[in-house]
């Protein structure tokens, strides 16, 4: 079924809950529809709306079906005020076109700490000298759009395609209500934009979840990877701008600071260079420079990414090798004694390494990630199961360092977990 510009002939208040309302849309040529929706967008009677019918599937994979919400029947999504004549069918600008196609999921990749890219590259017999530019880490949800030559558009989380009706945050939603924008970035490569979504009612730690909305932050953009075609990834802040037209709710992030050469021949200059990362990162914590420029907040900043620059890439080393993270003390998810290391902690024994690897912060990351920030007692399987494959991932070189192995400490990390979880749902 396709979308259609509709006028509106009733808004009511719906009668079981206060944050919907309920439409009747008209169209020649079509049943009088019923809609119920949310609060986002409020419509009149007689504005002209997008109306998204039953069985019509939208660019970000959005299967529009008929639903009951508090009682009352919806037979379709309104997408937005529009000023096309009424009874203009909107499917090439709101549907997809090719539905049979797969949509997969392209990851961000997970980034490493700084003693990770040092193992790594060791055992590689690499000591490569690298360019690096930082970037605020904005603490959020991580978010990709993918961005089709044939004009199709996917919405995805760090672990999923993601729609209007299975959303993250409302970000599917909201990049279904700026569709048009997103479909003027159609080309001749496939597109992914990659970044954070944050702000109000995101997370709650950091400056940036005391804007006043919601908004997409940009840190990278990356053009082919499918159909067997090379991936090319783009960080410079000035060339990403000049890609994406200006949008109120659409950030690029900058780089913040200077160029650091990182020498990981030369164990000197790497912590020489370590002491001033920490420094940068003390001080992003103090205070998130860019969104206090920018929104006029100070508080709370969760730390920085280290970018490699592309033109100092190491042969047979991946891109994403080279990235690497760091914390401020109240976002690790590691206890460290700093937020840059050269060299992995040691645990002295399984208690040692639960207490530095199974922290608060972590298992609240597990939480949203896992269970969508919800707690019950029926999601604890899956949220047991990302901590232990999360913190399996990440404690290589930490185990190797304490002579552990994953069976000796994996036992301890899921009954610390599961205390945790349930000491959570107990106080619901």
């Amino acid at each position: 079924m396709p979308v259609i510009a509709m006028e509106v002939k009733k808004a009511e208040q719906h009668p079981n809950a206060d944050s919907l309302r309920v439409y009747s849309a008209i169209a020649p040529g079509y049943e009088e529809t019923q809609i119920v929706a949310n609060l986002e967008n409020i419509y009149e009677v007689g504005d002209i709306v997008a109306i998204a019918l039953s069985n019509s599937i939208l660019k970000d994979g959005t299967k529009i079906k008929p639903s009951k919400l508090r009682g009352i029947q919806s037979f379709g999504m309104a997408l937005g005020k529009i000023v096309e004549p009424i009874g203009s069918d909107l499917s090439d600008r709101y549907c997809q076109k090719n539905i049979e196609k797969s949509v997969l999921l392209q990851k961000w990749p997970s980034i490493e700490l700084l003693h990770n890219v040092r193992r790594n590259l060791a055992i590689a017999e690499k000591t490569p000298k690298v360019i690096y530019r930082a970037k605020i880490k904005l603490d959020g949800t991580n978010g990709g759009i993918q961005i089709f030559t044939d004009g199709r558009i996917a919405v995805q989380s760090r672990s999923r395609i993601i729609t209007s009706t299975s959303d993250n945050a409302g970000f599917a939603h909201w990049v279904t209500q700026n569709i048009d924008f997103f479909a003027k970035l159609v080309g001749e490569e496939h597109l992914i934009l990659f970044g954070e979504w944050c702000g109000k009612g995101i997370q709650k730690r950091t400056s940036i979840s005391q804007i006043d909305r919601k908004i997409f932050v940009i840190f990278a953009l990356q053009y082919g990877g499918r159909d067997g075609k090379s991936a090319r990834l783009e960080i410079d802040p000035e060339r990403i701008s000049a890609v994406i037209p200006p949008h109120p709710d659409i950030f690029v992030l900058p780089f913040f600071g200077e160029p650091i050469v990182l020498d990981f021949g030369d164990r000197e200059q790497l912590e020489k260079a370590s002491d001033r990362l920490n420094q940068m990162v003390e001080e992003v914590e103090r205070c998130d420079p860019w969104v206090k420029e920018t929104f006029g907040i100070e508080g709370l900043g969760e730390g920085v990414v280290m970018y490699p620059q592309t033109d100092t890439l190491v042969e047979g080393i991946s891109y994403a090798e080279l990235l690497f993270k760091a914390k401020g003390e109240k976002h690790q998810v590691i206890k460290v004694k700093k937020a840059v290391h050269i060299d992995p902690e040691v645990a002295q024994n399984v208690e040692e390494f639960v207490e530095l690897f199974v922290t608060e912060v972590r298992l609240e990351q597990a939480l949203t990630e896992a269970c969508a920030g919800e707690l019950d007692m029926k999601k604890m399987g899956a949220f047991l199961k990302w901590v232990t494959a999360d913190i399996q991932k990440e404690s290589v070189a930490e185990l190797e360092s304490a002579q552990l192995t994953w069976k000796d400490v994996g036992k301890a990390v899921m009954n610390t977990a599961r205390q945790w979880y349930q000491e959570k749902v107990k106080l619901l």
